[in-house]
């Protein structure tokens, strides 16, 4: 896939704001494959990375942004949704990589079958 590709150089050439850009772009397709925990800690552990490294969503990229985490977040009850972002927000940038990078997660409970 090449959004893992490309996650995977920006992490190896040491550009953070490719790799928020990449785990954005993971959470959606993991969204899309209703793998919405996964996504929620996707988006949750890309929203830290921004807010660190001082790179704000741009404003003409915000609808696009807000529709593919609109996904997920239909998926999930509320509090669910909350949990899986904040749990995202503490992982360290490694641990939101190799859940990115992950060709097969396990499912979790919350996922839609």
């Amino acid at each position: 896939m090449f959004c893992q590709e490309g996650l995977a150089l920006f992490r190896e050439l040491g550009k953070q704001t490719g790799i928020a850009f990449s785990l954005e772009g993971l959470a959606g397709v993991a969204g899309a494959q209703k793998q919405s925990l996964r996504a929620a800690r996707l988006f949750g552990a890309a929203e830290a990375l921004r807010e660190i490294i001082n790179f704000p969503l741009a404003p003409s990229n915000r609808a696009y942004y807000e529709r593919i985490v609109a996904t997920p977040r239909a998926q999930l009850d509320a509090a669910a949704f909350a949990v899986a972002w904040a749990e995202g927000r503490v992982m360290t940038l490694e641990q939101a990589i190799t859940l990115a990078l992950a060709d097969d997660p396990p499912a979790a409970a919350g996922d839609v079958p």
